[in-house]
C-alpha cells in the first residue's frame, strides 16, 4: 500500500472535513439534549416536588431513572456507531461523554451524603464542561453558548438554598438542553427537505 503526503491545504481540508462529520452526526436531530433534557427536567421537577411534600429522604429516587437512561444511550449509541463510519473526533464527544456521565452518576450516588447542598452545583459545573467542550471542538455556538450557561449557573446554584437547587437544575436542563435540542432537530429536518 502506497501513501502520498499531503499538501498543507489539503491536510486542512481533510481536518475540517472530519470535523463538519462530526458535528453534523452529533446535531443530526438532536436527540441526546432532547432526551436528556426531558429526563434531568423530570427527574428535577419531581425531586423538587418531593422536597415540598416534606419527604427529602426519598427525594433523590427520581434520579434513580438516570443510568437506566444512560444505558439506553449506551446501547442506541453503538448501535449506530456500528452502522456508520469511524470518526476520531466522534469517538472523543462519546468517549467525553460516557466520562462525565459515569463520574456524574458516583457523585451523585455515591458522594451525595458529604456534598449535600454543593452536589448540584458540582453537577451543573460537569455539565457545563462538558458541554463547552464539545461545543468548542465541533464548533457548535450553540453548544458552546449551553456550556457558557451552564458553567455560569453552576457559580449561581452555590448561592441557591438546597430546597430550590432541584428546580434550578429543572429550568436549566430546559434551557440548555432540551430547547437547543429542539432546535437542532427543527435545523436538521429543514436541511434533510
Amino acid at each position: 500500500m502506497k501513501t502520498t503526503p499531503f499538501t498543507p491545504e489539503e491536510s486542512i481540508q481533510l481536518i475540517d472535513s472530519i470535523i463538519k462529520k462530526a458535528k453534523n452526526r452529533f446535531e443530526e436531530n438532536g436527540f441526546a439534549f432532547i432526551l436528556w433534557g426531558a429526563v434531568i427536567a423530570i427527574c428535577s421537577f419531581t425531586q423538587s416536588y418531593l422536597i415540598h411534600l416534606n419527604k427529602a429522604s426519598i427525594s433523590w429516587y427520581p434520579y434513580l431513572i438516570m443510568p437506566l437512561v444512560a444505558a439506553f444511550v449506551f446501547f442506541y449509541s453503538n448501535k449506530k456507531k456500528r452502522s456508520s463510519t469511524s470518526n476520531p473526533i466522534a469517538s472523543f464527544y462519546g468517549i467525553l461523554w460516557l466520562i462525565v456521565g459515569i463520574n456524574i452518576m458516583i457523585i451523585a450516588f455515591g458522594f451525595s451524603p458529604y456534598l449535600k447542598e454543593n452536589l448540584v452545583p458540582l453537577i451543573l459545573l460537569l455539565l457545563g464542561i462538558a458541554t463547552l467542550l464539545s461545543g468548542s471542538f465541533i464548533k457548535s455556538r450553540i453548544l458552546s453558548f449551553c456550556g457558557l450557561i451552564l458553567n455560569c449557573s453552576a457559580f449561581v446554584a452555590f448561592l441557591i438554598p438546597w430546597k430550590d437547587q432541584s428546580t434550578f437544575m429543572g429550568i436549566l436542563a430546559i434551557v440548555a438542553f432540551l430547547i437547543p435540542g429542539i432546535v437542532m432537530k427543527l435545523k436538521s429536518t429543514k436541511q434533510n427537505v
